[in-house]
């Protein structure tokens, strides 16, 4: 059975547990080492490892790739090339694809963008100076570990020539990231990193790629054209990333020049306008990566020792790396489990607002109101957002925020209270026309509930619901923290509604208002009666 379909499959000394996604060179999936320690491993498309001369020519571009050493690049731990599924084996990343990251809370700004432009720009540095063209630098293969980016998934791209992959109709790299000199048949050097370090960027950014969408043709003769859409970037980045997508790879900076100007620019050493001025005159074409030539062999001749694994330490790497080392054997903590945390608190507010109307109904509209400010402010770029408290205080910086949730949280009422309306009016329109009890109290926690719903989650009205999981994901990082307060969730949100469901509903501090949905229900009983009679009546 393949392995793509297999739900536990063993390769090598590592035990495979999920897959976390694939590309043109093969599947990812996590998996986990002999000791237990969590690793990530990248099994070679059949087409691809069938190649003897591909093989070769891996095996040397792995032995090039195991010398980066940066806190900002997963390390490569092991591979074993002359397996019958040829793998690679890196060190697991405990964090949030960028792409992810800003399609779930929205782009970055402030200095958080910056942090992370710069220390994509120090990965380079590493990558280049081992020799190495990443080739594949795109928002999915940057992973953010409390707020730092790190460099996962090498294409491994250049390690294959450009034939074999022609006739097996793969495209290397990813449109929109791919600098126009590759498009054009170059020879891939450092800058077409550089051209894709800025891109991702612009990502990070906007939140869209600066070569819009479209077909594969289209955004291909836009990269061509040199005609990058940097509408909304930052201005004190926009200039760097202008330089940095030039058409011409030798008029572009380096990866040295760009983490000198973006760690200025966060020393406020440096204006946030233009990056550092680059040398004057045409620079060097940049020097491609050599493939050596493979000799042709037989299959059965290919003699490939494996190699030796890298010692693995949680400690990640050395103590005098510039930063933290990023978390490793913790496991990544999916996006999709703070969006369901999320809305297993708002089925709690739910609860508490059908059970108290008037308090818990005050306090869903205040906590609509504030968080849907945060999602404005965050949105607009107009707040730094590094962690919890800048999301927290975010509103109360930028006042216009508030202003307009007001606003729309005034419509979202509206929008609510109708809603409600609809459900109550179904509810007893069925209870009447089919005689069946159906109590006052019932039917006043099935609208407020709704009503409470739509403020907090309903179509249309996902600020709260964004902010909440923003707010979830920087307070909360560790699996076991994130599990019991999953838990936690689940359990509160259970109680109160089934208490809900079984209590009348408090409408303290006024009188509950039966008295008007009793006469509304003895009006509705009329008219359905009446409608039955006139139809027994044309029937007759």
């Amino acid at each position: 059975m393949p392995i793509e379909e297999t739900a536990e499959e063993r390769i090598g000394p590592y035990r495979l547990l999920s897959k976390l996604g694939q590309g043109g060179m093969g599947v990812v999936y996590r998996g986990v080492d002999g000791a237990g320690l969590d690793v990530a491993v990248k099994l070679l498309r059949p087409e691809i490892a069938g190649d003897d001369g591909f093989r070769l020519r891996l095996l040397r571009e792995v032995e090039t790739m195991r010398r980066i050493q940066s806190p900002y690049v997963a390390r490569i731990i092991d591979a074993d090339l002359h397996a019958e599924r040829p793998y690679i084996v890196t060190q697991y990343v405990a964090g949030h694809p960028l792409d992810d990251t800003v399609r779930a809370t929205g782009p970055l700004s402030g200095r958080l963008l910056v942090q992370v432009a710069a220390g994509l720009a120090e990965a380079l540095i590493a990558i280049h100076a081992a020799g190495v063209v990443h080739r594949d630098l795109k928002p999915n293969n940057v992973m953010l570990v409390n707020g730092e980016p790190v460099v996962i998934d090498f294409g491994i791209a250049h390690a294959a020539d450009s034939t074999r992959l022609t006739q097996t109709g793969m495209i290397i790299g990813t449109p929109g990231y791919l600098a126009p000199e590759i498009i054009d048949g170059g020879s891939p050097g450092p800058a077409v990193d550089i051209y894709a370090w800025a891109a991702t960027v612009a990502f990070a950014a906007t939140g869209r790629s600066p070569f819009g969408t479209g077909s594969l043709e289209a955004i291909m003769a836009r990269v061509v054209r040199g005609r990058p859409d940097l509408t909304d970037v930052p201005p004190e980045i926009g200039g760097g990333l202008q330089a940095a997508l030039a058409r011409d790879p030798r008029a572009r900076p380096t990866a040295d020049q760009l983490t000198g100007w973006l760690r200025n620019l966060q020393s406020g050493a440096l204006s946030p306008v233009t990056p550092a001025p680059m040398p004057q005159g045409p620079r060097p074409t940049p020097i491609p990566i050599p493939i050596p030539t493979p000799v042709p062999m037989p299959r059965t001749a290919v003699a490939m020792p494996p190699l030796t694994p890298m010692p693995f330490s949680p400690a990640g790497p050395s103590p005098d790396s510039p930063m933290t080392p990023y978390p490793v054997g913790t496991g990544r903590i999916d996006l999709g489990w703070y969006k369901l945390i999320a809305y297993l608190l708002i089925f709690a507010a739910v609860g508490v607002t059908a059970e108290l109307p008037l308090l818990g109904g005050f306090v869903a509209v205040l906590a609509a109101w504030y968080l849907r400010a945060g999602d404005a402010a965050v949105r607009s770029r107009r707040v730094p957002v590094r962690d919890a408290p800048d999301l927290l205080l975010g509103p109360l910086r930028w006042p216009g925020s508030m202003a307009r949730s007001a606003v729309q949280t005034a419509l979202s009422l509206v929008y609510a209270g109708l809603a409600g309306g609809v459900v109550v009016a179904i509810v007893l329109v069925l209870a009447e026309s089919n005689t069946r009890s159906i109590s006052n109290e019932t039917v006043v926690s099935l609208g407020v509930g709704v009503a409470a719903y739509v403020i907090l989650a309903g179509p249309g009205l996902m600020g709260p619901r964004r902010q909440s999981v923003r707010l979830l994901s920087a307070a909360v990082q560790d699996r076991r923290t994130v599990s019991i307060m999953g838990l936690g969730a689940a359990v509160a949100a259970v109680l109160v509604l089934l208490v809900a469901w079984l209590d009348v509903p408090h409408w303290a501090p006024l009188d509950a208002p039966y008295g008007s949905l009793d006469d509304l229900r003895g009006s509705l009983h009329d008219a359905i009666d009446n409608l039955k009679n006139k139809s027994k009546n044309s029937g007759s």
